[in-house]
């Protein structure tokens, strides 16, 4: 779905709502703010499955869940029969156990704007209808400085559609295309350190998320998909589009107007469990806050101390912590309510447009009060909120902008399993994407160091994504530690890797819903859990983020709250 052209965080034009920003915020220092943030996972209700498998030994089941995301608290279940399941390691430490034999992970994202989206780059992507230069800039040194393998773009096609298909790419001197015959269909950024980025182009629509397209398509195909559509022109709309090269999604699956029986019935490739914008817009309570001066309390206080001025010792990135307890869970509901009737791949969306502004708050006719309000809200706004007496990007404390590229790209990420006997191109990550070979990463939190998860049988090993005959075991290694992984995110030593506390959940998924089978509770502990009943089994990896305590600086309380960290696709049990 096309963002705003900016997501606007606006506040009352009154003066008495500048005079009460300042006196509430006055006693506030920055990073002073208890946040009243609750748990991040949430609670769902509805049916869960009665035929698929329990388990027993040393692990636990979480809460219910029917298509959301688990519940906070885990509680112990009783064996009931059917598998079994058994875990081993303690505290980061696995004994013996070999590692699994699970491919190699490869880094990116997906659901990226460019300066050819209209509404990217503050609504000044293109400039006299040239990209703009600074924006084109910052992506691609946003690309290069977060070390991705992959990035793929979905532009709005009111711009996109009417440029060469070679434009899209964003080449420059160094690059190498990469080629179907004589026309480019991709491209390999080069970085100043030689590294390679592989960049490809999609777009995206309402809702319509094509990843990989290799030429444009006839413009009835630039179309958006909803149930308000008649199913043969999605269907035939999504068949185009897979004929151009391109892993069909959608976007904003936490939205009401496509619905998990079309996303079913059109043949789509995936879907994206989360995006950003659509946690800010539930943050905010919509893309925009208007009159409501506690609204604008609230929001304003989480995020002082994480802004230019503050003192609080806050790295700016974990804002994203402040935010996260809001997210739409909607995503996630729908994606397990497809997994019932088939297997679709999950995606995290990263929807960045660096677009991101604050509506001036002084906006009088008269220019009395316009005057007397601005000298107001300069009188008693802390440092960081003065610029919102005209309005402009929000500042953080370590001067980028709240949304920049650089700052999406180390919150969130897609790591795709790519088999190690192949070359790293673009059918490669797409044929992984297609079939579920990877999962989501919340890497704000790190990079999980030795997280697997794998099934065997008959002496074999399958890769999430793949589906095979029961019995077979699956195998769930728990990460050891969160590691740093670029040097402008927060920083934190092995010791303080330590303190993270985990919990790791296998779901089973069938026809009758989705249920918490199997459960491990410390970082390095393995699972194994022998699979006999049909359904799909993912992964999610919960944490508390106590190795950020001292990045959090006065704001370490919000290392007190358990977020998702790791979302697998599953590996499927055949009928």
């Amino acid at each position: 779905m096309p963002a705003p052209t900016s997501s606007s965080v606006a506040s009352s034009p009154a003066l008495g709502l500048v005079l009460g920003l300042g006196l509430a915020l006055a006693p506030v220092a920055c990073g002073d703010d208890a946040s009243s943030t609750s748990a991040s996972s949430a609670t769902t209700s509805g049916d869960t499955s009665t035929g698929g498998d329990t388990s027993t030994g040393t692990t636990s089941g979480g809460g219910t869940t029917s298509g959301g995301t688990t519940s906070g608290g885990a509680t112990e279940t009783e064996a009931t029969g059917g598998t079994q399941a058994s875990t081993s390691g303690s505290g980061g430490e696995t004994g013996e156990l070999p590692p699994l034999d699970a491919w190699p992970a490869r880094r990116g994202v997906l659901h990226v704007h460019s300066p050819f989206s209209h509404d990217a780059c503050d609504g000044e992507g293109l400039m006299n209808g040239v990209p703009n230069q600074g924006c084109k800039a910052d992506l691609r040194a946003a690309i290069c400085a977060t070390g991705f393998d992959f990035v793929l773009l979905t532009d709005h096609p009111s711009f996109m559609e009417d440029y060469p298909f070679d434009q899209l790419l964003l080449s420059e001197a160094g690059d190498a295309p990469i080629l179907d015959g004589d026309a480019p269909i991709a491209n390999r950024v080069t970085c100043p350190n030689d590294h390679e980025v592989l960049l490809a182009v999609g777009y995206e629509s309402t809702h319509t998320l094509p990843l990989g397209l290799h030429h444009h398509v006839a413009a009835e195909f630039y179309a958006g998909l909803t149930d308000g559509e008649p199913l043969a022109d999605s269907s035939a709309l999504v068949a185009a589009l897979q004929a151009a090269g391109a892993v069909v999604g959608i976007a904003h699956s936490e939205e009401d107007d496509l619905s998990a029986g079309r996303i079913i019935d059109v043949g789509l490739d995936a879907m994206e469990w989360y995006n950003p914008h659509g946690n800010f817009k539930t943050a905010l309570g919509g893309d925009s806050i208007g009159g409501d001066p506690t609204a604008v309390l609230d929001l304003l206080k989480g995020l002082l101390p994480f802004m230019a001025g503050s003192d609080s010792g806050a790295h700016p990135d974990l804002v994203y912590l402040h935010l996260l307890p809001a997210w739409p869970v909607e995503g996630f509901a729908k994606w397990r309510e497809v997994l019932r009737s088939r297997p679709i791949t999950g995606l995290f969306g990263s929807d960045v447009h660096q677009n991101v502004r604050v509506d001036p708050i002084c906006v009088q006719d008269n220019q009395i009060l316009q005057a007397a309000c601005i000298a107001a809200a300069e009188a008693v706004l802390p440092e960081a909120l003065v610029g919102l007496v005209s309005g402009g990007t929000l500042t953080m404390a370590d001067g980028e902008r709240l949304d920049s590229y650089g700052r999406v790209f180390r919150w969130l990420e897609n790591r795709v399993l790519v088999d190690p006997r192949a070359p790293l191109d673009l059918e490669a990550i797409q044929g992984s994407l297609r079939a579920g070979r990877s999962y989501g990463l919340f890497s704000v939190f790190g990079d999980p160091e030795g997280f697997a998860y794998v099934a065997e049988a008959g002496g074999e090993t399958f890769q999430i994504g793949e589906a095979l005959a029961p019995p077979f075991t699956l195998h769930l290694q728990a990460p050891t530690l969160p590691a740093p992984l670029t040097p402008a995110g927060p920083q934190w030593s092995p010791e303080e890797g330590a303190a993270a506390s985990i919990r790791a959940v296998l779901v089973h998924t069938d026809g009758g819903g989705s249920e918490e089978i199997a459960e491990l509770d410390a970082l390095g502990d393995r699972l194994d859990h022998e699979v006999s009943a049909a359904g799909a089994y993912h992964v999610e990896v919960w944490v508390r983020p106590g190795h950020l305590k001292g990045a959090l600086g006065s704001q370490d309380q919000l290392a007190d709250v358990e977020y998702l960290w790791i979302i697998s696709n599953p590996i499927y049990a055949l009928p």
